[in-house]
Formats: C-alpha cells, structure tokens, sequence
C-alpha cells in the first residue's frame, strides 16, 4: 500500500514548494514541485490529484494500491479508477492492477484564473500547438506557457538534469517574452522518486504539474507527439495513447486536450516555419552538450538531422541558421537521406519523411550512401555468423 498524505505548501523567497508525504513498504518519501512565488494563489494544496497523478506509475510498478488521506477530484477517481489504470495495465503486462482509495471524492471547481496554458519546450510539437491558437479568444487563447523538469531533461532527475532544465529554460524564456506570454517553470523531484523511463511515463509527469495548477487553467493542451491515426498500444512510447489517457486526467476544475494530432510530423515542422517568432528559438537536439559553432541545436543528432531535412524540403531551412549549423548539415544531407532510405527497422516518422522526399524527388547522390549503407550492414551481418 502506497500512503498519500494532504499536502502542505512552504514559501522561499522567490518560490514556493507544495510537498506530499508518503509511504511505500514502511519507507517515509516526499515528492514536491516548485512554483515561482507570483503563482502561489493558485497552487492546489486543498486535493491530491497532481499527487495521484505523478505517483501512478510507481503504484503500477510495485503492485500497491493507493490510499488517499485527503480529498481528490471525483471525476479523476472515477476515470483512473475505471479507465485509466485497466488501459495502462493492457498497454504493459508488467503493471500490476491496482486501486486508488480515497478519504473522499469531491465535485469542486476552485478554477478562477479562466485561461489556458500549455507545455513550452520550444519543439516541434510545442510550437505546433502555440500555433495553432494564435487566433483563438479566451479561454482558448494560449496565455501561459509551463516549462517542467520532471524527466525530459534526464530520465531519473538529478543535478545533471536540472542543470540542462535551467540552461534550456533560457531559450524558453526568449520565446515567452517574445510572444508576450507568462512563463511557468516548475521543478520537482519526481524523476528521483519514479526511476522510470521518460517516454513510457512522460504524460502523467507533465499532468501532474498541471494538476496542481488547476485554480489558474481552465483549459490545458497537452502536445501530442503522435497524428490520430498513430494510436497504439506501445508499452515503450506512451505517447501513442495520449488521445486515450489525456482527457481521462481532466477535473472538475481543468479541461485536459490532446493538441496537434491532425499533424503529421511534415506538416508540424511546415506550419511552425510559417511564423517567424519560432526561427530563432527551435529546439529539437537530443545532444545538447554537443552543440555546433555556438548554435542552439548540435545539427547532427536524430531528431536535428530529421527537423533540418524537412525544413530543407518545405524551402524553409534558412530561417533557422541562428540555431542550426547549416553548413555542416549541407556537406553531409545526402549521407542523411541516404542512411534514411536504407534503414532496416523504419518508424513512423521515418515512412513519411520518405514519402515527402518522394513527392519532391529522391536525389541520386543518396542513392549511392543508400547502397554503401546497405553494404555495411551485410558485412556486418556476415562476421556475426562468421564468429558465432
């Protein structure tokens, strides 16, 4: 049994820290989150659902139901209960089933901020969802803007972890004052206590911060980084459910949607370049102590090689040479494709970002590195049975 005890709030100069007790096989932890002091009047300490929330997946993972020593959200109850936790338990055999049991279930909507917000990491997929409600009227409009370390800066938190969630939060708060928006950033200790991997858990960390926001959001977007028809049950990629489990965290006070899932990944990167306030502030790097020339992105990961190769076919890329070394990507753009087109195991993103070159024309140069790539991975093939 997993004992979650009622919150309390301490105040710090310029933060506060809302924190929860609770016990694990006679073991005592806390799990807090950090909020700048201007967002006190809106943190929830009066229910335990952001605790819930960010505590799932370790009650999943150990087997232990969850007992509740304070009120909840009634809707969040009946929809973990009934929903959430049997999915979770279909998507992962290894989940165990379990139940939340709480002191009492409440029907109160405290929300009085009445706006929207959502996750800011100034990629691809946040940015779709900024640009998709630049035109929209409150309480749809996008006014806030929160920012989160609770795994996407290292998957089991740590010094080394925050130290990149306060350096990428620089390029954010560019971003935010840019566009005239407010930023939330919130730190917590939640990778510490769940010791998981990032992307089989990401959207409840994410949820669970928002949870505690519910006095200031009415309506949260939660980027997706799947499209529609990308829906799965894929135990190493949570994301592939979020249009399932998203709307299932919603309270009485904050509506919970699932954003940018009519994009494919081409048409996210292809909307975003149509707004100017995103040039100097994309990033998508996956290696951010490698960067290139004192850009932003180190232009040669996965994911930068990906944004770059799209970007270069919408005739787009030039916009975005103060945070890409274009030059380096240019010398070595047909090796890309190449190794592109002739990977074995292709993923989604993979399948359509050949069929985008595809409508504009494979060039012969990557068929060369294609076919070198080919030959590599056959030798290779050959000295495993060799020296098997």
């Amino acid at each position: 049994m997993i004992t979650v005890y009622k919150p309390s709030l301490e105040k710090q100069d310029n933060s506060v820290t809302v924190s929860a007790k609770f016990n694990l096989n006679n073991n005592s932890e806390v799990l807090w989150y950090s909020f700048p002091k201007e967002f006190e009047e809106y943190v929830v300490i009066e229910q335990l659902d952001g605790f819930l929330v960010g505590l799932l997946f370790l009650a999943l993972k150990t087997g232990n139901d969850i007992k509740l020593e304070g009120p909840i959200s009634a809707r969040l109850l009946y929809t973990l209960n009934n929903y959430v936790i049997d999915a979770l338990c279909l998507i992962n055999p290894v989940y165990k089933k379990i139940k939340i049991i709480a002191e009492s279930a409440v029907s109160n909507n405290f929300n009085k901020g009445g706006v929207a917000g959502t996750g800011m990491s100034c990629g691809v997929d946040s940015f779709t969802t900024y640009c998709d409600h630049v035109e929209l009227e409150p309480p749809y409009k996008i006014d806030y803007f929160l920012f989160c370390n609770v795994g996407s800066h290292g998957d089991f938190g740590g010094q080394k972890a925050r130290r990149v969630f306060f350096e990428r939060m620089e390029n954010v708060e560019g971003f935010t004052k840019e566009t005239n928006r407010k930023l939330i950033p919130v730190d917590s200790n939640l990778s510490e206590i769940l010791k998981m991997k990032f992307q089989q858990t990401y959207n409840f960390r994410t949820i669970s911060c928002v949870l505690l926001l519910q006095k200031l959001f009415k309506n949260y977007y939660y980027s997706s980084g799947t499209r529609f028809d990308h829906f799965s049950f894929n135990k190493e990629e949570i994301a592939d459910v979020d249009m399932l489990i998203i709307p299932n965290l919603s309270t009485e006070s904050t509506t919970m949607f699932v954003s940018a899932l009519k994009y494919s990944r081409i048409q996210r990167t292809g909307l975003i370049a149509n707004f100017p306030e995103t040039f100097n502030h994309l990033d998508v790097c996956t290696q951010p102590a490698n960067k290139r020339g004192g850009k932003l992105n180190c232009s040669k990961c996965y994911k930068c090689t990906r944004t770059m190769l799209t970007l270069d076919l919408w005739g787009k890329l030039d916009h975005y040479s103060n945070v890409f070394d274009i030059c380096y990507f240019i010398k070595n753009k047909h090796r890309y494709i190449g190794k592109l087109i002739s990977k074995k195991k292709k993923l989604t993103l993979d399948r359509e970002m050949i069929e985008f070159f595809q409508e504009k024309g494979i060039p012969a140069k990557a068929y060369f590195y294609a076919f070198q790539n080919i030959l590599f991975e056959i030798k290779k093939d050959m000295k495993k049975k060799i020296y098997r």
